[in-house]
């Protein structure tokens, strides 16, 4: 049997704001040694810029920009949703329940309490469905294939008891993105074969530079060794029994890897969806309300503008608002 390259990618999105989730996104591939999914998928995706009847696998902040960045975004990610699971999710709650969320805590929140937005938002279904399915097609020919997409919300109660229990958002922050990450991994070495080629490129951790100890606590049958460990990326290699898989975590990794820009594109499409889920419940109240991306000075002109509706009703800020 030939040698296989399995590729893997994580990214966030969200670290930034007050309001809302931090979301972390993976994707792990497999195809034949010297395959790279933005050529072989060239006639269905693009990465530089947007074209017509393209979708856009990149950094999901510049997939996600000027007036039909929401839609683009959408495309992009339940076209590879689609891709891997013959259809797109009718709702956010279908899609959350499918990605293995525990919805008890997000529904302890009014504004999460239905979760009932139907998808796509702005994207055509059927035009999804069908790109989705060639995508899919393409993959095959190519002997490429699909293997997992992990999507992880961390929504503000839960960041802010982890920055209770760390009292540090680096740390806080690691502790989110390990969650996807070693999923990612445990779902790689059973795969991995001796002769196989397995790769996980993800995007740094804010200025963090050192990863070895953090990685032998998710993979503590591994043995870890430092590859490199430099300002801008920092590489691992992992063993266990025959199986190797280097691990880097690089600045802008999603111009590296294919996998890490589509993971991108994952993490900032449901930090949106779980946006306006907020925008929604709050402008049912409050007539004229405009809504907020959740960052910090716009976040802090929503709460104020939504203070009175929080004091009226008791509504849990803790649950709302980031502490850091």
């Amino acid at each position: 049997m030939a040698p296989v390259n399995y590729l893997a990618g994580v990214d966030e999105a969200g670290l930034g704001p007050i309001l809302g989730p931090l979301v972390v996104g993976g994707v792990t591939m497999a195809g034949p040694e010297g395959t790279a999914p933005w050529r072989l998928l060239q006639k269905h995706v693009c990465k530089l810029k947007y074209k017509k009847g393209k979708v856009r696998v990149a950094d999901s902040k510049k997939v996600n920009q000027g007036p039909h960045g929401r839609q683009r975004l959408e495309e992009t990610a339940l076209v590879f949703w689609t891709a891997l699971h013959g259809e797109a999710p009718a709702t956010l709650h279908d899609w959350l329940v499918a990605l293995g969320h525990d919805l008890a805590p997000l529904q302890r929140c009014p504004w999460y309490e239905s979760l009932d937005l139907e998808l796509p938002r702005r994207a055509d279904r059927d035009w999804i469905s069908l790109t989705g399915e060639l995508v899919a097609r393409t993959l095959r020919k190519g002997d490429c294939e699909l293997l997992d997409i992990s999507v992880l919300a961390v929504d503000v109660e839960e960041w802010n008891g982890l920055i209770h229990d760390t009292d540090n958002k680096s740390k806080a922050h690691f502790h989110a993105y390990s969650e996807v990450l070693g999923h990612l991994l445990h779902g790689l070495f059973p795969r991995v074969g001796k002769d196989d080629a397995c790769s996980l490129i993800a995007d740094r951790c804010g200025g963090r530079m050192h990863y070895k100890t953090d990685l032998e606590r998710l993979c503590p049958d591994a043995s870890v060794k430092i590859v490199k460990e430099t300002p801008g990326t920092s590489t691992y290699s992992l063993q266990q029994a025959a199986r190797d898989i280097t691990v880097t975590f690089a600045e802008r990794a999603e111009d590296r890897a294919f996998p890490t820009a589509l993971a991108s594109c994952f993490a900032k499409y449901l930090r949106e969806l779980m946006v306006e889920c907020i925008n929604r419940w709050f402008q049912e109240r409050i007539p004229d309300l405009k809504p907020t991306a959740g960052y910090y000075v716009d976040g802090h002109r929503f709460l104020n503008d939504v203070q009175p509706q929080i004091e009226a009703l008791k509504l849990p800020q803790h649950r709302l608002v980031r502490v850091r």
